[in-house]
């Protein structure tokens, strides 16, 4: 049940996407100076295929959890989508600019640290960094968790701060608990069948990892819910 309505939901998004009107001109043209500059720094190639991106997590933010199941149902969201459609996509611009503004900090300071003691936090943050901006990141991350995005990068920021502060010991402590719980995550991945869609429960997991790096390295930032290596654990 759980595979067939998430499956549906992806058809409904999908045939919405091919319905609508193109937005990439029209958004692109209306961008601010600001967000023009960082997203000609994107991981996508194009700043088309990164609108193309953030129009589809527009679209999935406008599907609601109750999927039409007939024609009349559709059309009707249809008109839903495409009256909020543009709207929501600025949204989600405003958003992604923050993040890449912050990544492209990241990576200057990364590219300037020399520190041999901070060896295995930088290698960490690149890897979390990875993790969380790629080609087609915006639609996969999805509207909820894409909203903490920009804490999530804001946190490695203060976790490079500290470090440059000398909490060098006490950041691999952290880091030592945060890897044992990704392998555990990782390895709970593997067991999900080939061809099979990860269980939305487990793919949630991913989410409570970064709430436990806020937890962990930059707890003044607060974390969206409670969060500890037991209720990671229970969920895997």
């Amino acid at each position: 049940e759980l595979e067939r309505d998430a499956a549906h939901r992806s058809g409904v998004i999908r045939l919405l996407m091919l319905r609508l009107p193109p937005a990439a001109k029209f958004v692109i043209s209306h961008l601010n100076n600001a967000e023009k500059l960082v997203f000609t720094q994107n991981p996508h190639g194009s700043i088309d295929k990164l609108i193309a991106d953030c129009t589809m997590a527009a679209v999935d933010q406008l599907v609601p959890e109750r999927l039409p199941m007939n024609r009349t149902g559709f059309e009707a969201l249809f008109e839903t989508v495409r009256a909020e459609q543009i709207d929501t996509i600025f949204t989600i611009t405003a958003i992604v600019a923050k993040v890449f503004g912050a990544s492209t900090r990241i990576n200057k300071d990364l590219k300037n640290t020399k520190s041999l003691a901070m060896f295995a936090a930088v290698t960490d943050i690149r890897s979390q960094l990875e993790q969380l901006i790629y080609p087609g990141f915006i639609a996969a991350t999805g509207a909820a968790n894409l909203m903490r995005l920009p804490r999530y990068v804001q946190g490695v920021e203060k976790r490079l701060e500290k470090l440059r502060g000398g909490a060098v010991t006490r950041d691999s402590q952290a880091l030592l608990v945060i890897q044992k719980l990704e392998d555990d995550y990782d390895a709970a991945l593997e067991r999900v069948p080939d061809g099979a869609r990860v269980p939305a429960a487990l793919a949630q997991v991913k989410w409570m990892l970064e709430e436990m790096r806020i937890s962990l390295f930059a707890q003044e930032l607060g974390t969206a819910y409670s969060v500890s290596e037991k209720r990671i654990r229970k969920a895997i």
